[in-house]
Protein backbone atom coordinates (compact mmCIF):
# COMPACT_ATOMS: atom_id res chain seq x y z
CA UNK A 1 0.00 0.00 0.00
CA UNK A 2 2.75 2.44 0.92
CA UNK A 3 4.51 1.80 -2.38
CA UNK A 4 1.27 2.44 -4.28
CA UNK A 5 0.69 5.72 -2.45
CA UNK A 6 4.29 6.80 -3.05
CA UNK A 7 3.94 6.01 -6.76
CA UNK A 8 0.70 8.00 -6.93
CA UNK A 9 2.37 10.97 -5.23
CA UNK A 10 5.27 10.92 -7.70
CA UNK A 11 2.92 10.61 -10.68
CA UNK A 12 0.70 13.47 -9.53
CA UNK A 13 3.65 15.77 -8.83
CA UNK A 14 5.09 14.98 -12.26
CA UNK A 15 1.80 15.83 -13.93
CA UNK A 16 1.18 19.08 -12.08
CA UNK A 17 4.71 20.38 -12.65
CA UNK A 18 4.82 19.53 -16.37
CA UNK A 19 1.37 20.45 -17.64
CA UNK A 20 1.47 23.55 -19.88
CA UNK A 21 -0.63 26.56 -18.88
CA UNK A 22 -0.90 30.02 -20.30
CA UNK A 23 -1.58 33.56 -19.17
CA UNK A 24 -4.73 35.55 -19.75
CA UNK A 25 -4.87 36.42 -23.47
CA UNK A 26 -4.83 39.99 -24.74
CA UNK A 27 -4.95 41.47 -28.21
CA UNK A 28 -1.61 42.97 -29.23
CA UNK A 29 -2.30 44.18 -32.76
CA UNK A 30 -4.66 44.04 -35.71
CA UNK A 31 -3.81 44.12 -39.38
CA UNK A 32 -5.35 46.20 -40.91
CA UNK A 33 -4.92 48.40 -37.84
CA UNK A 34 -7.96 49.51 -35.89
CA UNK A 35 -9.28 52.73 -37.43
CA UNK A 36 -7.19 52.44 -40.60
CA UNK A 37 -8.38 54.07 -43.83
CA UNK A 38 -7.52 51.81 -46.76
CA UNK A 39 -7.37 52.39 -50.52
CA UNK A 40 -8.59 48.87 -51.26
CA UNK A 41 -10.78 46.41 -49.40
CA UNK A 42 -8.61 43.90 -47.47
CA UNK A 43 -9.06 40.20 -48.07
CA UNK A 44 -8.37 39.26 -44.45
CA UNK A 45 -8.07 40.59 -40.93
CA UNK A 46 -5.22 39.25 -38.77
CA UNK A 47 -5.53 39.56 -34.98
CA UNK A 48 -2.34 38.90 -33.01
CA UNK A 49 -2.52 37.99 -29.31
CA UNK A 50 0.07 37.48 -26.61
CA UNK A 51 -0.77 33.76 -26.51
CA UNK A 52 -2.68 31.19 -28.57
CA UNK A 53 -6.46 31.61 -28.64
CA UNK A 54 -9.32 29.66 -30.16
CA UNK A 55 -12.04 31.48 -32.14
CA UNK A 56 -15.64 31.20 -30.98
CA UNK A 57 -17.60 33.62 -33.15
CA UNK A 58 -16.77 36.41 -35.63
CA UNK A 59 -19.36 38.85 -37.02
CA UNK A 60 -19.02 41.46 -39.75
CA UNK A 61 -21.10 44.54 -38.95
CA UNK A 62 -22.03 46.23 -42.22
CA UNK A 63 -22.60 49.88 -43.03
CA UNK A 64 -26.28 49.56 -42.13
CA UNK A 65 -25.55 47.87 -38.78
CA UNK A 66 -26.63 44.44 -40.00
CA UNK A 67 -24.43 41.54 -38.91
CA UNK A 68 -23.29 38.48 -40.83
CA UNK A 69 -21.13 35.64 -39.50
CA UNK A 70 -17.62 35.13 -40.83
CA UNK A 71 -16.97 31.40 -40.76
CA UNK A 72 -13.54 31.18 -42.38
CA UNK A 73 -11.25 31.75 -39.41
CA UNK A 74 -7.90 30.03 -38.88
CA UNK A 75 -5.75 30.00 -35.75
CA UNK A 76 -2.00 29.65 -36.27
CA UNK A 77 0.33 30.34 -33.38
CA UNK A 78 -0.78 33.50 -31.61
CA UNK A 79 -2.74 34.85 -34.61
CA UNK A 80 -6.31 34.57 -35.80
CA UNK A 81 -6.73 35.10 -39.54
CA UNK A 82 -10.27 36.07 -40.54
CA UNK A 83 -11.17 35.87 -44.22
CA UNK A 84 -13.24 38.89 -45.32
CA UNK A 85 -15.79 39.02 -48.15
CA UNK A 86 -14.56 40.45 -51.45
CA UNK A 87 -17.49 42.81 -52.10
CA UNK A 88 -16.82 45.41 -49.39
CA UNK A 89 -18.22 48.81 -50.35
CA UNK A 90 -16.71 52.19 -49.54
CA UNK A 91 -17.19 53.21 -45.91
CA UNK A 92 -16.59 51.94 -42.38
CA UNK A 93 -17.44 48.55 -41.00
CA UNK A 94 -16.69 46.68 -37.76
CA UNK A 95 -15.57 43.12 -37.11
CA UNK A 96 -16.81 41.83 -33.74
CA UNK A 97 -14.92 38.78 -32.48
CA UNK A 98 -15.10 36.42 -29.55
CA UNK A 99 -12.43 33.89 -28.57
CA UNK A 100 -11.25 31.86 -25.62
CA UNK A 101 -7.79 32.17 -24.11
CA UNK A 102 -5.70 29.19 -23.11
CA UNK A 103 -6.45 29.73 -19.39
CA UNK A 104 -10.18 29.30 -20.04
CA UNK A 105 -11.31 32.95 -19.96
CA UNK A 106 -13.47 34.17 -22.83
CA UNK A 107 -12.32 37.42 -24.45
CA UNK A 108 -14.10 39.65 -26.95
CA UNK A 109 -13.52 42.85 -28.87
CA UNK A 110 -14.16 44.82 -32.03
CA UNK A 111 -11.90 46.13 -34.78
CA UNK A 112 -12.95 48.72 -37.35
CA UNK A 113 -11.47 49.94 -40.62
CA UNK A 114 -12.63 52.03 -43.54
CA UNK A 115 -12.36 51.49 -47.27
CA UNK A 116 -11.91 54.58 -49.43
CA UNK A 117 -12.94 57.07 -46.76
CA UNK A 118 -13.98 56.99 -43.13
CA UNK A 119 -17.67 57.16 -42.43
CA UNK A 120 -19.93 56.84 -39.43
CA UNK A 121 -19.21 53.60 -37.62
CA UNK A 122 -22.18 51.23 -37.36
CA UNK A 123 -23.55 50.75 -33.87
CA UNK A 124 -22.35 47.51 -32.30
CA UNK A 125 -24.24 45.94 -29.43
CA UNK A 126 -22.18 45.79 -26.27
CA UNK A 127 -20.72 42.35 -25.66
CA UNK A 128 -21.74 40.94 -22.30
CA UNK A 129 -19.08 38.38 -21.42
CA UNK A 130 -20.99 36.87 -18.54
CA UNK A 131 -24.71 36.97 -17.77
CA UNK A 132 -25.45 38.01 -14.19
CA UNK A 133 -27.44 34.88 -13.41
CA UNK A 134 -24.64 32.71 -14.81
CA UNK A 135 -22.11 34.61 -12.68
CA UNK A 136 -24.22 34.04 -9.56
CA UNK A 137 -24.61 30.34 -10.27
CA UNK A 138 -20.88 29.99 -11.01
CA UNK A 139 -20.06 31.62 -7.70
CA UNK A 140 -22.46 29.39 -5.73
CA UNK A 141 -21.41 26.16 -7.44
CA UNK A 142 -17.73 26.99 -6.95
CA UNK A 143 -18.36 27.47 -3.22
CA UNK A 144 -20.10 24.09 -3.06
CA UNK A 145 -17.28 22.50 -5.07
CA UNK A 146 -14.67 23.93 -2.70
CA UNK A 147 -16.63 22.68 0.31
CA UNK A 148 -16.74 19.22 -1.26
CA UNK A 149 -13.02 19.27 -2.03
CA UNK A 150 -11.85 20.55 1.35
CA UNK A 151 -14.37 19.06 3.76
CA UNK A 152 -15.08 15.92 1.71
CA UNK A 153 -11.70 14.93 0.27
CA UNK A 154 -9.96 16.56 3.24
CA UNK A 155 -12.14 14.54 5.58
CA UNK A 156 -11.14 11.36 3.74
CA UNK A 157 -7.47 12.29 4.24
CA UNK A 158 -8.08 12.58 8.01
CA UNK A 159 -8.13 8.79 8.09
CA UNK A 160 -4.33 9.02 7.95
CA UNK A 161 -4.51 10.44 11.49
CA UNK A 162 -7.49 8.52 12.80
CA UNK A 163 -8.55 5.31 11.00
CA UNK A 164 -11.68 5.20 13.18
CA UNK A 165 -13.35 8.25 11.65
CA UNK A 166 -16.47 9.11 13.71
CA UNK A 167 -19.63 8.09 11.87
CA UNK A 168 -21.17 11.60 11.90
CA UNK A 169 -17.92 12.96 10.42
CA UNK A 170 -17.89 10.17 7.83
CA UNK A 171 -21.50 10.95 6.87
CA UNK A 172 -20.85 14.70 6.60
CA UNK A 173 -17.76 14.10 4.48
CA UNK A 174 -19.76 11.81 2.21
CA UNK A 175 -22.58 14.36 1.87
CA UNK A 176 -20.20 17.21 1.06
CA UNK A 177 -18.33 14.94 -1.36
CA UNK A 178 -21.51 14.08 -3.26
CA UNK A 179 -22.53 17.77 -3.27
CA UNK A 180 -19.09 18.62 -4.64
CA UNK A 181 -19.52 16.03 -7.40
CA UNK A 182 -22.80 17.62 -8.49
CA UNK A 183 -21.19 21.07 -8.36
CA UNK A 184 -18.22 19.89 -10.44
CA UNK A 185 -20.59 18.77 -13.19
CA UNK A 186 -22.58 22.01 -13.04
CA UNK A 187 -19.41 24.10 -13.28
CA UNK A 188 -18.67 22.47 -16.65
CA UNK A 189 -22.02 23.57 -18.09
CA UNK A 190 -21.83 27.04 -16.54
CA UNK A 191 -18.34 27.51 -17.91
CA UNK A 192 -19.71 26.60 -21.35
CA UNK A 193 -22.37 29.30 -20.95
CA UNK A 194 -19.68 31.78 -19.93
CA UNK A 195 -17.51 30.99 -22.97
CA UNK A 196 -20.42 31.23 -25.42
CA UNK A 197 -21.95 34.29 -23.72
CA UNK A 198 -25.30 32.54 -23.18
CA UNK A 199 -27.85 32.61 -20.35
CA UNK A 200 -29.07 29.87 -18.02
CA UNK A 201 -31.86 29.02 -20.43
CA UNK A 202 -29.27 27.51 -22.78
CA UNK A 203 -27.76 25.17 -20.17
CA UNK A 204 -29.35 22.06 -21.70
CA UNK A 205 -27.81 22.65 -25.14
CA UNK A 206 -25.23 20.08 -26.17
CA UNK A 207 -22.77 22.65 -27.54
CA UNK A 208 -22.60 24.32 -24.11
CA UNK A 209 -21.35 21.12 -22.48
CA UNK A 210 -18.98 20.29 -25.34
CA UNK A 211 -17.34 23.71 -25.03
CA UNK A 212 -17.32 23.51 -21.22
CA UNK A 213 -15.60 20.12 -21.18
CA UNK A 214 -12.99 21.29 -23.71
CA UNK A 215 -12.06 24.34 -21.60
CA UNK A 216 -9.37 24.30 -18.93
CA UNK A 217 -12.05 24.92 -16.29
CA UNK A 218 -13.78 21.81 -17.62
CA UNK A 219 -10.54 19.88 -17.16
CA UNK A 220 -10.28 21.21 -13.61
CA UNK A 221 -13.83 20.07 -12.88
CA UNK A 222 -13.19 16.59 -14.29
CA UNK A 223 -10.04 16.14 -12.20
CA UNK A 224 -11.91 17.48 -9.15
CA UNK A 225 -14.68 14.98 -9.88
CA UNK A 226 -12.08 12.20 -9.92
CA UNK A 227 -10.70 13.41 -6.59
CA UNK A 228 -14.17 13.37 -5.06
CA UNK A 229 -14.93 9.88 -6.37
CA UNK A 230 -11.67 8.58 -4.87
CA UNK A 231 -12.50 10.38 -1.60
CA UNK A 232 -15.95 8.78 -1.51
CA UNK A 233 -14.47 5.32 -2.01
CA UNK A 234 -11.86 6.05 0.66
CA UNK A 235 -14.51 7.18 3.13
CA UNK A 236 -16.43 3.96 2.60
CA UNK A 237 -13.41 1.64 2.61
CA UNK A 238 -13.35 -0.86 5.48
CA UNK A 239 -9.61 -1.38 5.21
CA UNK A 240 -7.68 1.25 7.14
CA UNK A 241 -4.79 1.00 4.72
CA UNK A 242 -6.95 1.60 1.66
CA UNK A 243 -8.89 4.35 3.39
CA UNK A 244 -5.67 6.16 4.31
CA UNK A 245 -4.10 5.73 0.86
CA UNK A 246 -7.20 6.82 -1.04
CA UNK A 247 -7.66 9.84 1.24
CA UNK A 248 -4.11 11.04 0.59
CA UNK A 249 -4.51 10.42 -3.16
CA UNK A 250 -7.75 12.43 -3.09
CA UNK A 251 -6.21 15.60 -1.61
CA UNK A 252 -3.27 15.35 -4.00
CA UNK A 253 -5.78 15.27 -6.86
CA UNK A 254 -7.50 18.29 -5.29
CA UNK A 255 -4.20 20.18 -5.54
CA UNK A 256 -3.79 19.06 -9.15
CA UNK A 257 -7.35 20.07 -10.07
CA UNK A 258 -7.08 23.62 -8.75
CA UNK A 259 -3.64 23.99 -10.36
CA UNK A 260 -5.01 23.37 -13.85
CA UNK A 261 -6.87 26.64 -14.37
CA UNK A 262 -7.29 30.21 -13.25
CA UNK A 263 -5.09 33.28 -13.04
CA UNK A 264 -2.77 31.98 -10.34
CA UNK A 265 -1.93 28.82 -12.27
CA UNK A 266 -1.28 30.85 -15.42
CA UNK A 267 1.15 33.36 -13.93
CA UNK A 268 4.86 33.36 -14.58
CA UNK A 269 7.32 31.98 -13.59
CA UNK A 270 5.66 28.60 -13.99
CA UNK A 271 8.40 26.69 -12.16
CA UNK A 272 7.47 28.67 -9.04
CA UNK A 273 3.73 29.31 -9.39
CA UNK A 274 2.53 25.80 -10.19
CA UNK A 275 4.24 24.14 -7.19
CA UNK A 276 3.17 27.06 -4.95
CA UNK A 277 -0.49 26.72 -5.90
CA UNK A 278 -0.37 22.93 -5.60
CA UNK A 279 1.16 23.08 -2.10
CA UNK A 280 -1.24 25.87 -1.07
CA UNK A 281 -4.33 23.87 -1.96
CA UNK A 282 -3.10 20.54 -0.56
CA UNK A 283 -2.19 22.21 2.74
CA UNK A 284 -5.64 23.80 2.95
CA UNK A 285 -7.38 20.48 2.24
CA UNK A 286 -5.30 18.72 4.91
CA UNK A 287 -6.07 21.35 7.54
CA UNK A 288 -9.74 21.98 6.78
CA UNK A 289 -10.61 18.30 6.39
CA UNK A 290 -9.51 17.62 9.97
CA UNK A 291 -11.66 20.26 11.67
CA UNK A 292 -15.08 18.59 11.89
CA UNK A 293 -13.73 15.12 12.77
CA UNK A 294 -11.73 16.70 15.60
CA UNK A 295 -14.84 18.36 17.04
CA UNK A 296 -16.60 14.97 17.13
CA UNK A 297 -13.58 13.17 18.55
CA UNK A 298 -13.40 15.73 21.37
CA UNK A 299 -16.97 14.79 22.31
CA UNK A 300 -15.93 11.14 22.68
CA UNK A 301 -13.83 9.45 25.34
CA UNK A 302 -10.55 11.41 25.79
CA UNK A 303 -8.69 8.16 25.35
CA UNK A 304 -10.11 7.94 21.81
CA UNK A 305 -9.42 11.58 20.95
CA UNK A 306 -5.92 11.88 22.42
CA UNK A 307 -3.92 10.06 19.75
CA UNK A 308 -5.41 11.77 16.65
CA UNK A 309 -5.39 15.13 18.45
CA UNK A 310 -1.69 14.83 19.25
CA UNK A 311 -0.93 13.59 15.73
CA UNK A 312 -2.78 16.55 14.22
CA UNK A 313 -1.00 18.99 16.55
CA UNK A 314 2.35 17.62 15.44
CA UNK A 315 1.44 17.53 11.76
CA UNK A 316 -0.25 20.93 11.37
CA UNK A 317 2.99 22.98 11.20
CA UNK A 318 3.93 20.95 8.12
CA UNK A 319 0.73 22.27 6.51
CA UNK A 320 0.76 25.83 7.85
CA UNK A 321 4.36 26.65 6.86
CA UNK A 322 3.95 25.75 3.15
CA UNK A 323 0.47 27.30 3.23
CA UNK A 324 1.81 30.68 4.38
CA UNK A 325 4.92 30.58 2.19
CA UNK A 326 3.05 29.61 -0.96
CA UNK A 327 0.32 32.17 -0.20
CA UNK A 328 2.91 34.95 -0.02
CA UNK A 329 4.39 33.86 -3.35
CA UNK A 330 0.98 33.80 -5.03
CA UNK A 331 0.03 37.22 -3.64
CA UNK A 332 3.28 38.94 -4.66
CA UNK A 333 3.19 37.53 -8.20
CA UNK A 334 -0.47 38.39 -8.71
CA UNK A 335 -0.36 41.86 -7.16
CA UNK A 336 3.30 42.84 -7.09
CA UNK A 337 4.86 44.36 -3.99
CA UNK A 338 2.51 46.42 -1.80
CA UNK A 339 1.29 49.45 -3.73
CA UNK A 340 -1.73 50.81 -5.65
CA UNK A 341 -2.45 47.41 -7.20
CA UNK A 342 -3.38 46.12 -3.75
CA UNK A 343 -6.35 48.52 -3.79
CA UNK A 344 -7.89 46.81 -6.83
CA UNK A 345 -10.93 44.54 -6.61
CA UNK A 346 -8.64 41.52 -6.53
CA UNK A 347 -6.60 43.19 -3.79
CA UNK A 348 -9.74 43.94 -1.77
CA UNK A 349 -10.69 40.25 -1.80
CA UNK A 350 -7.14 39.33 -0.83
CA UNK A 351 -7.17 41.87 2.01
CA UNK A 352 -10.41 40.48 3.38
CA UNK A 353 -9.02 36.95 3.07
CA UNK A 354 -5.86 37.95 4.96
CA UNK A 355 -7.92 39.41 7.80
CA UNK A 356 -9.90 36.19 8.11
CA UNK A 357 -6.69 34.17 7.89
CA UNK A 358 -5.18 36.22 10.71
CA UNK A 359 -8.12 35.21 12.91
CA UNK A 360 -7.85 31.61 11.72
CA UNK A 361 -4.14 31.39 12.52
CA UNK A 362 -4.69 33.04 15.92
CA UNK A 363 -7.27 30.40 16.83
CA UNK A 364 -5.03 27.61 15.52
CA UNK A 365 -2.08 28.87 17.58
CA UNK A 366 -4.23 29.09 20.72
CA UNK A 367 -5.47 25.55 20.13
CA UNK A 368 -2.02 24.10 19.61
CA UNK A 369 -0.04 25.84 22.33
CA UNK A 370 -2.67 26.49 25.00
CA UNK A 371 -5.37 23.85 24.67
CA UNK A 372 -3.96 20.69 23.07
CA UNK A 373 -1.97 19.45 26.07
CA UNK A 374 -4.75 19.88 28.69
CA UNK A 375 -7.38 18.59 26.25
CA UNK A 376 -5.29 15.48 25.54
CA UNK A 377 -4.97 15.02 29.30
CA UNK A 378 -8.75 15.00 29.66
CA UNK A 379 -9.35 18.55 30.98
CA UNK A 380 -13.08 19.04 30.35
CA UNK A 381 -12.81 22.84 30.25
CA UNK A 382 -10.00 22.74 27.69
CA UNK A 383 -11.92 20.21 25.59
CA UNK A 384 -15.01 22.45 25.53
CA UNK A 385 -13.01 25.53 24.62
CA UNK A 386 -11.20 23.65 21.87
CA UNK A 387 -14.46 22.37 20.37
CA UNK A 388 -15.85 25.91 20.26
CA UNK A 389 -12.64 27.34 18.80
CA UNK A 390 -12.56 24.67 16.06
CA UNK A 391 -16.17 25.56 15.23
CA UNK A 392 -14.98 29.16 14.88
CA UNK A 393 -12.26 27.93 12.50
CA UNK A 394 -14.88 26.22 10.34
CA UNK A 395 -16.96 29.40 10.14
CA UNK A 396 -13.91 31.42 9.10
CA UNK A 397 -12.96 28.80 6.50
CA UNK A 398 -16.45 28.95 4.96
CA UNK A 399 -16.19 32.75 4.77
CA UNK A 400 -12.79 32.47 3.09
CA UNK A 401 -14.17 30.00 0.53
CA UNK A 402 -16.95 32.46 -0.31
CA UNK A 403 -14.34 35.16 -0.88
CA UNK A 404 -11.91 33.18 -3.01
CA UNK A 405 -14.77 31.94 -5.21
CA UNK A 406 -15.14 35.57 -6.29
CA UNK A 407 -11.61 35.61 -7.72
CA UNK A 408 -12.96 33.81 -10.78
CA UNK A 409 -14.61 37.10 -11.79
CA UNK A 410 -11.91 39.54 -10.63
CA UNK A 411 -8.71 39.34 -12.68
CA UNK A 412 -5.54 40.25 -10.75
CA UNK A 413 -3.60 43.40 -11.69
CA UNK A 414 -1.05 41.15 -13.39
CA UNK A 415 -3.70 39.90 -15.82
CA UNK A 416 -5.26 43.34 -16.24
CA UNK A 417 -1.86 44.68 -17.25
CA UNK A 418 -1.63 41.97 -19.89
CA UNK A 419 -5.07 42.92 -21.18
CA UNK A 420 -3.89 46.47 -21.88
CA UNK A 421 -1.75 46.29 -25.04
CA UNK A 422 1.29 48.55 -24.70
CA UNK A 423 0.84 50.68 -27.82
CA UNK A 424 0.87 54.26 -28.95
CA UNK A 425 -0.67 56.16 -31.83
CA UNK A 426 0.40 59.51 -33.28
CA UNK A 427 -1.34 61.74 -35.78
CA UNK A 428 1.27 63.84 -37.60
CA UNK A 429 0.44 66.71 -39.93
CA UNK A 430 2.46 68.79 -42.35
CA UNK A 431 0.60 71.09 -44.69
CA UNK A 432 -2.06 69.01 -46.41
CA UNK A 433 -0.52 65.69 -45.39
CA UNK A 434 -1.64 63.52 -42.45
CA UNK A 435 0.27 60.46 -41.19
CA UNK A 436 -1.25 58.12 -38.62
CA UNK A 437 1.60 56.23 -36.95
CA UNK A 438 0.84 53.20 -34.77
CA UNK A 439 3.63 51.96 -32.49
CA UNK A 440 3.29 48.48 -31.01
CA UNK A 441 4.46 47.60 -28.53
CA UNK A 442 5.53 50.97 -27.12
CA UNK A 443 8.14 49.41 -24.88
CA UNK A 444 11.83 48.59 -24.99
CA UNK A 445 12.69 45.90 -27.53
CA UNK A 446 11.65 45.22 -31.12
CA UNK A 447 8.98 47.75 -32.12
CA UNK A 448 6.66 47.69 -35.14
CA UNK A 449 5.61 50.92 -36.85
CA UNK A 450 2.53 51.12 -39.09
CA UNK A 451 1.93 54.31 -41.11
CA UNK A 452 -1.28 55.33 -42.81
CA UNK A 453 -1.07 58.33 -45.16
CA UNK A 454 -3.86 60.61 -46.30
CA UNK A 455 -4.66 64.21 -47.10
CA UNK A 456 -6.38 66.53 -44.64
CA UNK A 457 -9.77 65.82 -46.24
CA UNK A 458 -9.35 62.04 -45.92
CA UNK A 459 -8.13 61.10 -49.36
CA UNK A 460 -5.49 58.38 -49.36
CA UNK A 461 -1.96 59.12 -50.52
CA UNK A 462 0.17 56.69 -52.54
CA UNK A 463 3.77 57.99 -52.35
CA UNK A 464 6.80 56.50 -54.06
CA UNK A 465 8.61 55.71 -50.82
CA UNK A 466 8.41 56.20 -47.05
CA UNK A 467 11.36 56.31 -44.67
CA UNK A 468 11.17 56.26 -40.89
CA UNK A 469 13.68 57.76 -38.45
CA UNK A 470 13.54 57.50 -34.64
CA UNK A 471 15.79 59.15 -32.04
CA UNK A 472 15.90 59.15 -28.23
CA UNK A 473 15.42 62.66 -26.82
CA UNK A 474 18.29 64.06 -24.73
CA UNK A 475 20.61 61.09 -25.25
CA UNK A 476 23.69 61.00 -27.44
CA UNK A 477 22.42 58.11 -29.53
CA UNK A 478 22.48 58.15 -33.31
CA UNK A 479 19.05 58.12 -35.01
CA UNK A 480 17.83 54.79 -36.36
CA UNK A 481 16.35 54.85 -39.83
CA UNK A 482 14.58 52.28 -41.92
CA UNK A 483 12.73 52.22 -45.24
CA UNK A 484 9.11 51.26 -44.86
CA UNK A 485 7.36 48.67 -46.99
CA UNK A 486 3.79 48.97 -48.21
CA UNK A 487 1.18 46.22 -48.02
CA UNK A 488 -1.74 45.50 -50.31
CA UNK A 489 -4.01 47.72 -48.22
CA UNK A 490 -1.76 50.79 -48.67
CA UNK A 491 -0.36 50.83 -45.11
CA UNK A 492 3.40 51.28 -44.72
CA UNK A 493 5.37 49.20 -42.22
CA UNK A 494 8.76 49.33 -40.55
CA UNK A 495 8.78 46.30 -38.27
CA UNK A 496 11.19 45.05 -35.67
CA UNK A 497 13.10 48.27 -35.05
CA UNK A 498 15.25 47.61 -31.93
CA UNK A 499 14.67 50.46 -29.48
CA UNK A 500 17.00 49.81 -26.51
CA UNK A 501 16.10 52.47 -23.92
CA UNK A 502 12.92 53.82 -22.29
CA UNK A 503 12.00 57.49 -22.42
CA UNK A 504 10.76 60.09 -24.91
CA UNK A 505 11.51 59.33 -28.55
CA UNK A 506 11.00 61.44 -31.66
CA UNK A 507 9.78 59.85 -34.86
CA UNK A 508 10.13 61.44 -38.30
CA UNK A 509 8.33 60.15 -41.36
CA UNK A 510 9.81 61.12 -44.74
CA UNK A 511 7.29 60.78 -47.53
CA UNK A 512 8.71 60.82 -51.07
CA UNK A 513 5.71 62.03 -53.02
CA UNK A 514 7.59 62.53 -56.31
CA UNK A 515 11.09 63.22 -57.60
CA UNK A 516 10.66 66.84 -56.62
CA UNK A 517 8.54 66.64 -53.47
CA UNK A 518 9.60 65.29 -50.07
CA UNK A 519 7.32 65.77 -47.06
CA UNK A 520 8.60 65.33 -43.48
CA UNK A 521 6.23 64.78 -40.54
CA UNK A 522 7.47 64.42 -36.97
CA UNK A 523 6.18 63.81 -33.47
CA UNK A 524 7.09 62.35 -30.10
CA UNK A 525 6.08 59.23 -28.18
CA UNK A 526 7.02 57.56 -24.90
CA UNK A 527 8.65 54.15 -24.62
CA UNK A 528 8.22 52.17 -21.38
CA UNK A 529 10.67 49.58 -19.99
Amino acid sequence: MRSLVAAAVVALLTIVFTLPVFAHASLLSAQPADGAVLTEAPTELVLTFNEPVSPLAVLLVGLDGATSPLDTVSAVGNALTIELPADQAVGTRVISWRAISADGHPIAGTTSFSVGAAGAEPVVAEVTPLHSEVATMLWVTRIVLFIGLFFGAGGAAFRALSPDLPQPARRLSMVTTVAGMVAALLVIGLQGLDILGLGLGNLAEGRVWVVGVASVYGQTSLVALGALVIALVGLGAKSDGWGKGLGIAAILLVGLAVSLSGHASAAQPQWLMKPALFLHVVAIAWWVGALYPLILLLRADPAVATLPLVKFSRAIPFAVVPLVASGLVLAVVQLGWPGPAWLSGYGAILGAKLLLLAGLFAIACWNRWALTAPAAAGDAGAIGRMRRSILGEIILVLAILCLVSGWRFTPPPRALALEQPVAAELTLTQGDFVATVQIAPAKVGPVDFSIGLSTADGETVAPRAVRLSVELVGVDLAPMTRSAEVDAAGTWHANGMPLPLPGAWTVEVEVRVSDFELVKLSGEFDLVP
